[in-house]
């Protein structure tokens, strides 16, 4: 099982940074574990006495902001103030700090310019080599119902496998998408009838392979409530998740090395930007993306 022992978390002041820094301080709470709170200084120019002295005044004002967060100090808690390109230096002081987890608001505060170029949290699932965790919702509690999408690969294995871990006591949902071929199957002339067994065959392999899967996964006597559905995964887990109530969705990826971090498309991505609820964005593989 993956440990939850070291947690980074960054802020740029925004509402939703304000979002991700009080799940972080739940989640080291909840799991006693450390949190690092970066804040990444941009376009830092002039003297350096006058960069430090902006610096100094930031990491105030985030300690004050955590202390109003922890007031008994459960979270052991360290403030970083970092210049340069934020997704940059994210994923450079998580791999200094071996951390098990980035946790990121769902978006800045300028979001068509995200939209366009991509969120920091999207550049850091693509060039990083940590798991992701975006926070679009106020931690009240902690989460209750999860929604995991499962391709039946190792990548999905471990995307479960650390929910399970994140959130003990929630309900969890295991969800494969489908593809019934109806467009493909009608264009080639196969009569509703044959349709509709196809769609039954497919479903049932589907359950089975699920069925399966779920006796692979370390979860004790976890009781995992599993979902098949037809249609477009990309969809689908946005609208299920919806349907149940998920307060997390959980879904792997490998990472794309050999796609610009600009490119978007992806299932995860998707997820991340369609979803209401967090989202849990696990990473397989080694690091792809060279420092500068």
């Amino acid at each position: 099982m993956l440990g939850l022992k070291r947690l980074l978390v960054a802020t740029d002041f925004s509402s939703r940074a304000d979002k991700a820094i009080a799940r972080a301080v739940r989640l080291a709470e909840e799991h006693g574990a450390t949190v690092s709170v970066v804040y990444i200084l941009t376009g830092a120019s002039g003297r350096e006495p006058e960069r430090l002295r902006i610096a100094s005044q930031i990491e105030k004002d985030l300690r004050r902001k955590l202390d109003d967060l922890s007031p008994k100090k459960k979270a052991l808690v360290s403030v970083r103030v970092l210049s340069g390109t934020p997704f940059v230096e994210i994923i450079r002081q998580a791999r200094q700090e071996t951390a098990n987890l980035i946790i990121v608001g769902a978006h800045g505060k300028d979001f068509m310019k995200d939209v366009l170029l991509g969120t920091t949290a999207e550049k850091i699932v693509h060039k990083g080599d940590r798991s992701v965790l975006v926070v679009n919702q106020a931690p009240h509690s902690s989460y209750h119902r999860v929604l995991v999408g499962v391709d039946f690969s190792d990548n999905s294995r471990r995307a479960l496998e650390l929910a399970l871990r994140l959130a003990p006591h929630a309900e969890f949902h295991a969800l494969h998408v489908y593809s019934g071929s109806e467009g493909m199957l009608r264009g080639a002339g196969v009569t509703d009838e044959g349709i509709l067994r196809y769609q039954r065959h497919v479903a049932k392999d589907a359950r089975q392979q699920m069925d399966a899967f779920l006796e692979t996964i370390h979860r004790g006597r976890k009781r995992i409530t599993r979902e098949v559905w037809n249609g477009q995964p990309r969809r689908e887990i946005t609208k299920i998740a919806k349907v149940l109530r998920a307060d997390l969705i959980a879904i792997g990826t490998a990472g794309r090395t050999a796609i610009p971090y600009i490119l978007l498309g992806s299932v995860a991505e998707h997820v991340m930007r369609e979803a209401h609820c967090d989202v849990l964005v696990v990473r397989s593989g080694s690091k792809s993306f060279k420092l500068p």
